[in-house]
């Protein structure tokens, strides 16, 4: 994704076999600029590779948080940095996605990268979150497939990359609160550059950016929402008043300053906890 950015436009009009030249100047001027943008952006993100149990406990949360009407206020939610790169395990099947979050004053905005064996396919849309509204704004290469009569409507972009901007959004928002509370996600931040990589790379001249990848993965808090969830699933809650020991679940509220707040999974019922061994994957609904 560094590589593409470091030579857009260029290597994108290469791909579609169009000559420069043949564009109009005020697009290739914004062209050059999203290009020069990007590259900025991504010089200052924190990226961070969030492992498949963490997605999985964040993706049931963020489903939550929008079920429950909290997405309204994700602009209140200071992220750890100001830009994130968040990018989830590769599917089994179809395409890879990752989203590139910024966040200026009480503004979110999002973008959303898919990838597949053929390559990376750059955002045609830009998410910008207020409170409760999102307004869309056409990246330049959504005007650029315009123009070359790429058959991509408007309509289509939002319905390819929306959902998974509001997914990867209300995963940020979690993951930043989260890591406010002790053992629900744990850290590694590891460089983004095996170091034979970077002396083969420097011994033919070039260098590559001093970049670091954050891993996320739960702590035995979060391994105990996960189990919490998935006992839910199973049991549906039981009525009964004298339901053995078991974790529930925590959850995302409003707080009284208008923000929002997490309170931890903890242990309800009678007698004592049982512990029971459970595989767990993101293939889970």
């Amino acid at each position: 994704m560094l590589d593409f950015y470091e030579r857009y436009p260029d290597i994108l009009l290469h791909l579609k076999g169009i000559d420069r030249a043949s564009l109009k100047p005020d697009l290739i001027e914004s062209l050059d600029f999203h290009g020069k943008r990007q590259r900025e952006i991504f010089d200052v993100a924190q990226f961070y590779k969030i492992d498949e149990r963490a997605q999985v406990m964040l993706h049931d949360l963020s489903a939550q948080m929008q079920e429950d009407g909290l997405d309204s206020m994700f602009n209140n939610v200071r992220l750890p940095f100001p830009a994130m790169l968040l990018t989830v395990p590769e599917p089994k099947v179809g395409e890879w996605p990752a989203a590139l979050i910024t966040q200026d004053d009480n503004v979110l905005y999002s973008q959303i990268y898919l990838a597949n064996n053929h390559g990376l396919f750059p955002n045609l849309l830009i998410f910008k979150s207020q409170g409760a509204s999102v307004d869309i704004l056409h990246s330049p290469t959504f005007a650029l497939s315009q123009v070359i009569g790429d058959k991509v409507t408007e309509e289509e972009a939002i319905k390819q990359e929306k959902s998974l901007c509001v997914g990867f959004l209300a995963m940020a928002v979690g993951m930043s609160i989260l890591f406010e509370h002790k053992a629900m996600l744990e850290k590694e931040e590891v460089p983004a550059y095996p170091r034979a990589e970077r002396r083969r790379v420097q011994k033919s001249g070039r260098t590559l950016p001093n970049k670091s990848i954050i891993k996320v993965k739960l702590g035995e808090l979060g391994r105990r929402q996960l189990e919490a969830t998935s006992d839910k699933r199973e049991a549906n809650e039981e009525s009964s008043p004298k339901r053995r020991a078991h974790w529930v679940q925590g959850h995302f509220m409003r707080n009284r300053s208008g923000g929002i707040s997490w309170r931890n999974p903890h242990i309800r019922g009678a007698g004592p906890l049982l512990e029971q061994e459970r595989h767990l994957s993101s293939n889970e609904d």
